[in-house]
């Protein structure tokens, strides 16, 4: 049974947050898909007319920025997530490199001292 572009409306409803609005879009896309497989031309030019609406609303609501905003946000919230994981896990492997370092440094300085006085005595 063929549907009517008021029960796709319905379906498909208009909404003020921009995520549900882009996972409507995408659900339209989906039955869109369905509907081109069925080579149901009808369906696909009333799911066309409703994705047209819906793409001008998230124009108008300005979703794109919204969203970009949004994702822009996880990814900081990520990259600053794993900078504290890097940052302890480099201090933990630094530590034991720096003590090392420091007993090179005064073995060689040790040695240096020794060579001197060797050399002095002489």
């Amino acid at each position: 049974m063929a549907r009517k572009i008021e029960d796709i409306r319905l379906a498909f409803p208009f909404s003020d947050d921009c995520v549900e609005l882009q996972k409507t879009i995408d659900k339209i896309m989906n039955e869109k898909s369905f509907y081109a497989l069925k080579l149901n031309r009808t369906q696909m030019g009333l799911l066309d007319k409703r994705i047209k609406e819906l793409n001008d609303f998230y124009a108008k609501k300005n979703c794109q920025i919204v969203l970009g905003n949004k994702k822009l946000e996880i990814v900081s919230d990520v990259a600053t997530k794993y900078q504290e994981v890097d940052k302890t896990r480099i201090e933990a492997e630094s530590k034991p490199q720096v003590t090392k370092r420091i007993y090179v440094g005064i073995g060689i300085l040790l040695a240096g001292l020794s060579i001197i006085l060797i050399t002095n005595k002489k």
